[in-house]
């Protein structure tokens, strides 16, 4: 009786059963890797196109009284002067404090310059004095025994350095 049914067939695209089927099956095979190379081909356009978006927003801005600290001493640290300069407070004795410290930091030797470029931050102590001023005190690890202070202002809800109190050390 085995010999009177017929064998089963599969339906899968990867059985050939016979001759005539041979073709169709060799032609599906191929649309599959091409359809799988198209897709994959999608997939990485996709995440190239992603990754772009991504890296066009390259200065994650800061928004805590810490983060513009750290953002501000790594801009000096690096000698970025103009993007450091976005971070201060806009008052006159500010802008005369921040070309003052500017030009007595650009008279370093090249030496210790790219010795600040590669240093740390390092932040010693956060003092809160209420919920619009703190005062951060920190140092490098390029001169790890010197330590400075800066004072973060709340304004409009934005934090700024204000440089009065660092030259100063009045509130």
């Amino acid at each position: 009786m085995a010999d009177i049914l017929p064998s089963p067939i599969h339906h899968s695209p990867l059985a050939i059963h016979d001759a005539s089927s041979k073709t169709g099956c060799f032609f599906m095979l191929n649309s599959q890797r091409c359809l799988t190379l198209t897709m994959k081909m999608k997939f990485l356009y996709a995440f190239v196109w992603i990754a772009v978006l991504c890296s066009c927003n390259g200065k994650k801005v800061p928004n805590t009284d810490i983060e513009v600290a750290r953002a501000f001493i790594k801009d000096i640290l690096e000698n970025n002067f103009k993007e450091a300069e976005a971070y201060v407070l806009k008052e006159d004795t500010n802008k005369q404090y921040f070309d003052l410290f500017k030009k007595e930091y650009e008279s370093k030797s090249r030496e210790e310059l790219e010795n600040y470029k590669n240093a740390d931050i390092i932040i010693n102590e956060i003092s809160p004095l209420n919920d619009s001023v703190s005062i951060i005190n920190f140092s490098n690890s390029f001169k790890k025994d010197k330590s400075n202070k800066v004072k973060m202002v709340r304004l409009n809800g934005q934090w700024l350095v204000d440089l009065q109190y660092t030259f100063s050390g009045n509130l």
